[in-house]
């Protein structure tokens, strides 16, 4: 049986990414653990506290082992067909984003599910900065899911590539993950900028790989565009998919900046759901 991962931090977008995490989980039959990392509200000291504020920390761990045994019990009550047997929780202690990777490695999760509020400016910024920073940081798939994004199958697909490193290999990842979610058709779409020099044409890389995958459900694109990451967004925009993918892979100081501001971009702006993999180099 397979198993998704998925954080909590009882916030309503944290209900939403469950029910994706429901939908995602009867499709592929897996198992959820409902995971939160708790931080102590009281500061910390290498020195013995004060009696008030030690009961201040148990009851703030009280009323959070409270909420995560309400929140498997309302998940029960709502899904209780898809999720009989199916659902167990963890509590972890220390920062939410090392303690959600380690727990994910710890119990082989094949896939990290977690909320991210998708609407840019402060708030984005403010309460997607966990999610963002899982999405660049796991080895495993992880989908970020906007507040605002609808729960829906998930039949058409936008990967934007960079068409760098193990191309054949993420294709593959993703037609495995697409043959697990019912997903009809996937765009690969490399979008680049008119002047940006190329080492390897990018027009021969996108018939290649046509000629390697010519018998899947996917549609190849080569875009030009004045910049990479409005490319991306503008035609996400037009071409109104159920899901983006991504890829990140090992890279150097600058493709790393590079990189990670798409995926930061799409993380805290995005409206669909966002699977980001991992790419080998």
């Amino acid at each position: 049986m397979k198993t998704i991962l998925l954080p909590t931090d009882f916030s309503l977008n944290a209900k939403h990414a469950a029910d994706f995490a429901v939908s995602l989980a009867g499709l592929i039959d897996a198992k959820i653990i409902l995971l939160h990392a708790y931080e102590s509200p009281v500061s910390t000291t290498p020195f013995v506290l004060p009696l008030p504020q030690q009961g201040l920390m148990q009851e703030a761990l009280e009323e959070t082992r409270t909420l995560l045994a309400q929140t498997k019990d309302d998940m029960l009550a709502k899904y209780g067909d898809v999720l009989a047997n199916k659902l167990e929780t963890k509590l972890v202690f220390g920062n939410p984003v090392d303690n959600i990777l380690e727990a994910a490695a710890e119990v082989r999760a094949d896939f990290l599910v977690i909320g991210s509020l998708g609407e840019g400016g402060v708030l984005a910024n403010l309460f997607g900065s966990t999610a963002l920073s899982i999405a660049q940081k796991s080895k495993i798939p992880v989908w970020v899911i906007p507040q605002q994004s609808t729960i829906q199958a998930i039949k058409e697909v936008i990967y934007a590539s960079d068409l760098e490193g193990d191309e054949v290999g993420c294709i593959n990842k993703i037609i495995n993950i697409g043959a697990l979610l019912g997903i009809d058709h996937t765009k690969l779409i490399h979008v680049k900028e008119y002047l940006s020099p190329e080492i390897f044409p990018s027009s021969e890389i996108i018939d290649l790989l046509e000629e390697e995958f010519g018998g899947e459900k996917i549609i190849f694109r080569n875009l030009y565009r004045d910049d990479t990451i409005v490319g991306i967004d503008k035609y996400i925009r037009n071409q109104k998919p159920d899901a983006v993918i991504l890829a990140q892979r090992p890279k150097g100081f600058v493709e790393k900046l590079f990189h990670e501001s798409i995926i930061k971009h799409l993380t805290l702006s995005s409206q669909i759901p966002l699977l980001v993999l991992q790419k080998k180099y």
